[in-house]
């Protein structure tokens, strides 16, 4: 994680910066003077002086003596860059506090291993190095503290480099050439580079020939009219679309298919998906449990938590839920919840959409900060104010690219600074003209292929426990929620009370038996049909993440099964009562049990295909009646056509009938009832557990 502090000069002192410990903000690198610059506020302007005779103070690259502070303005303090944030009076300073990032240092290595954590680049902690000298020349061996994975997900903690090679890690590039080890810090973003881009849906194309680089640590802004195609290239990233044969994406060197890739992209939708019951506090924790190395949540996810409570404003808002935020806030916890997990690309749709001028500003200035502390960005747009923060602009139009370059650079092709005007004089011939004058001005720049050989390794990411943290999360979020806590209290007593007005100890047991079945079923389906899919973007992003999908269908299904089987109890008790199948015995507790568990993993397979609550509520009838129907307690299944006996076979209450009747009868019951019944639940996991692994999956 870049290292970063948040600085809040106050507004009734001057800000001293300097290497001096009397100094406000102390910055101790030998670059630094040691009383470099001070700020005042005056006449409600903050000022930076320059206090330094021989050491660097710039803002926005320009050396100063004094000058007038702006909203978003980067200061350069010797080696160290901060970026100013403006709200009326209030001033706000990020300060990277690691060197510069295209820092390089050497150094010449023995025979022993030796540290080279003190080169200050971005390695990895704990890594070490020696030089060999062998039969084919020098080699380099280096060891790391925890093990890293490549591109083809194979694991290791020692490389070896010969003479001339090198190997990229996340944030830093280590090369050995002549006898030297060589360390360059690399921005903590990647870089995108996409070439001849055709994009389809199944067969339909919705997007050619698109064509652009942008650097890491860089804002890509993407305009249009409505449906000209901003959000299809945001899906091909996330890979719910697929690009063409002759395309090419490459995020850090890499297919963006590419599964290490890919879990260190942060996707936002216009309504991010989060889990609207937890507080923010839980929030960010649950982005940081999903994403961060055991090791590094136990030491780090709470410093992570109170640096990005406070540089997007919600500090004081940790302990709110989050169905309470409002739009700008939700945006900036799912963003917050994101970067827990340290991505190297953030691409969001529509961030701005919907927000006031007031709260779209902050968003703004949030996104530049990323992008100050390295993160690369790709949004859509409606709103123009973006385009004051982004360094890249694409136009598309039509499905077709229009234009690719700086804003500056936009208003100059289209002779117009107004950005309305720009998109309302796009018409059929403006992708053509575009590519008329590229063609004639210069030609997209061509890619180094050397660069895609340099192997790429990442940290192995071992996560925390999953299975009884996500029981955890499950809990909070059901008896948080009081209209379904009500109602999971309310649903079996009803049914009980109902079944005890009815039923005797003359009713026949068969109608008994077949009644506690199918209130099993509906309180077991009513339970689990949602669970899924009502978080299904979670659980997706999750998933790319590595958090194991067998834990999480576990931790889904135990919690429902358990209420399922104590609102089964209840039922039972209420009817028991008023018949002869009082008091329950031990083996009625196990059967009771049986009935829950493939209701319950119908009803998970059934959320994993649904594509909405609403449709996932729609398949209960279809789920329910079969069971009525085809069970055996209507119609005999001696007297059903032949159909519905082969039908038969895959239902699982007629086992449950046939099983809690022999029970209620004192008659021995055939252990293929209870095995029927276990095989297609399995049956029904292993559905649920193709469809997620394959959810997670890139077209």
């Amino acid at each position: 994680m870049q290292s970063f502090r948040i600085i809040t000069p106050q507004t009734n002192a001057p800000f001293t910066i300097g290497r001096k410990p009397d100094n406000a903000l102390v910055l101790d690198n030998p670059m630094v003077s040691r009383y470099h610059a001070v700020m005042e506020l005056e006449d409600g302007k903050w000022i930076l002086r320059n206090l330094s005779q021989n050491s660097v103070t710039q803002v926005n690259g320009n050396d100063i003596d004094k000058r007038f502070l702006e909203d978003g303005d980067v200061i350069t303090i010797g080696p160290l860059q901060l970026r100013a944030t403006l709200k009326s009076y209030k001033l706000q300073l990020l300060l990277m506090e690691s060197v510069e990032r295209d820092l390089v240092q050497s150094k010449v290595l023995h025979a022993d291993w030796e540290s080279i954590d003190n080169l200050h680049t971005n390695i990895p902690e704990g890594t070490f190095a020696r030089q060999l000298d062998s039969s084919n020349g020098s080699v380099v061996q280096l060891k790391f503290k925890s093990a890293l994975i490549d591109t083809h997900k194979k694991s290791t903690k020692v490389l070896e480099l010969k003479d001339g090679e090198s190997v990229r890690l996340p944030s830093s590039l280590i090369a050995f050439s002549n006898g030297e080890l060589t360390c360059k810090n690399l921005p903590q973003g990647f870089d995108v580079e996409v070439k001849n881009l055709d994009v389809f849906a199944d067969k339909k194309q919705l997007l050619s020939g698109i064509n652009f680089k942008l650097e890491a640590g860089e804002i890509l802004a993407i305009i249009g009219r409505s449906g000209q195609g901003k959000s299809t290239l945001l899906r091909l990233l996330q890979g719910k679309h697929r690009a063409g044969k002759d395309s090419s994406v490459r995020i850090g060197k890499l297919d963006y298919r590419n599964e290490e890739i890919r879990r260190h992209i942060a996707f936002l939708e216009q309504e991010p998906d989060l889990r609207t019951e937890l507080t923010v506090e839980e929030t960010l924790l649950d982005g940081g449990r999903c994403s961060m190395s055991k090791r590094d949540f136990k030491q780090n996810a709470r410093k992570r938590l109170e640096k990005f409570g406070e540089l997007f404003g919600l500090s004081e808002r940790m302990q709110n839920p989050v169905k309470t935020l409002s739009g700008g806030e939700c945006r900036r916890a799912a963003l917050a919840h994101e970067l827990m997990g340290n991505p190297g690309l953030i691409v969001l749709d529509e961030p701005l959409s919907g927000l006031d001028p007031y709260n779209s500003k902050i968003l703004c200035t949030h996104l530049k900060q990323l992008a100050f502390l390295g993160h690369t960005v790709i949004l859509t747009t409606h709103s123009y104010e973006a385009l004051e923060i982004a360094n890249k602009v694409l136009v598309l139009h039509q499905g077709k690219q229009a234009f690719y370059g700086s804003p500056e650079e936009a208003f100059r092709y289209f002779e117009s600074e107004d950005p309305e005007e720009i998109l309302s004089n796009l018409n059929d011939e403006t992708s053509t003209r575009w590519n008329e004058w590229l063609s004639k001005k210069q030609k997209l720049s061509q890619t180094d292929e050397n660069t895609h050989s340099v192997p790429c390794y990442f940290p192995k990411t071992a996560l925390s426990s999953q299975f009884f943290y996500k029981i955890q999360i499950t809990l909070k979020e059901w008896f948080r929620d009081k209209g379904k806590f009500i109602t999971m209290l309310v649903q079996p007593l009803i049914i009980g009370f109902l079944f005890s007005q009815i039923f005797s100890n003359l009713s026949s047991l068969w109608i008994v038996a077949f009644a506690i079945i199918l209130s099993s079923n509906w309180l077991a389906l009513s339970l689990s049909i949602r669970e899924i899919v009502r978080e299904k973007t979670i659980l997706q992003t999750e998933f790319r993440k590595g958090v194991p999908i067998l834990s999480t269908i576990l931790s889904k299904a135990l919690l429902p099964t358990l209420v399922a089987w104590l609102q089964t109890l209840i039922v039972y008790c209420f009817v028991g009562f008023r018949t002869s199948i009082w008091p329950p015995v031990p083996l009625l507790l196990l059967s009771t049990v049986i009935m829950v568990l493939p209701a319950i993993a119908a009803g998970l397979t059934t959320s994993a295909f649904a594509k909405n609550s609403g449709q996932a509520n729609a398949m209960l009838p279809l789920l329910i009646i079969p069971q009525v129907a085809l069970a055996g307690a209507l119609v005999p299944l001696d007297q059903m056509l032949p159909i519905g006996r082969t039908l038969s076979y895959i239902i699982w209450s007629r086992y449950n009938q046939a099983n809690l009747l022999n029970l209620f009868l004192e008659r021995n019951d055939p252990i293929n009832n209870i095995v029927s019944v276990l095989v297609i639940t399995l049956c029904f996991y292993i559905v649920v557990a193709v469809k997620l692994n394959c959810s997670k999956k890139a077209k």
